[in-house]
């Protein structure tokens, strides 16, 4: 699959997968995705698999144990599963990778109400990101293969969503919690 074509196969799955969040309504738990490439499998165009990872909801709970004060983000989460499925004593990750229908070409990570984007915040700073009139946000944070970052960010109560699409993304965005559990899990999920 060319790089061009994937944009815009990656980009029409998280449309699909943040509007199918906006359906189901918000004070959902986060989800970590990853997107496959079926095209191998297939006679149609091309299309893309969207796979949840099976995680144990209880580490999502995590952000709810005040800790110091403060309520843990769900990236804290993020980065407790990264750092359990990138070890080599846990195989989970690659067993779960090998089940689906084509090889990796992308993770995701959906999350609203606390913390979700961590793209320009402060590394301290705790809380719902919002808008800056201060209502949550939904993000859709993912990583490709090809090292494009993707967000899409939908305000709560709004119609519609803000992309970003970033081709090389700095060195800031890369080391975000958020797109360096990404970049580690794909990383770990390829062959």
């Amino acid at each position: 699959m060319k790089p061009d074509r994937r944009t815009i196969l990656v980009s029409a799955a998280l449309n699909t997968v943040e509007a199918a969040a906006e359906a189901r309504g918000w004070d959902a738990y986060p989800a970590l995705l990853g997107l496959f490439d079926s095209t191998n499998h297939t006679e149609t165009v091309g299309s893309l698999d969207v796979e949840e990872l099976p995680i144990d909801r209880e580490v999502w709970r995590l952000h709810t144990t005040p800790a110091v004060g403060v309520t843990l983000p769900y990236r804290i989460g993020l980065q407790a599963i990264t750092d359990a499925l990138t070890t080599v004593k846990a195989p989970q990750l690659r067993t779960w990778i090998r089940a689906q229908i084509g090889p990796v070409i992308a993770v995701a990570f959906l999350g609203e109400g606390l913390d979700t984007s961590d793209v320009g915040r402060k590394p301290a700073t705790y809380g719902p990101p919002t808008d800056p009139a201060g209502v949550p946000v939904r993000a859709l944070t993912a990583y490709d293969i090809d090292g494009r970052y993707y967000q899409m960010l939908r305000v709560r109560g709004a119609d519609t969503t803000t992309t970003t699409i970033l081709d090389d993304p700095s060195a800031q965005v890369q080391a975000t919690a958020i797109v360096a559990s990404l970049r580690r899990l794909l990383a770990a999920a390829r062959p």
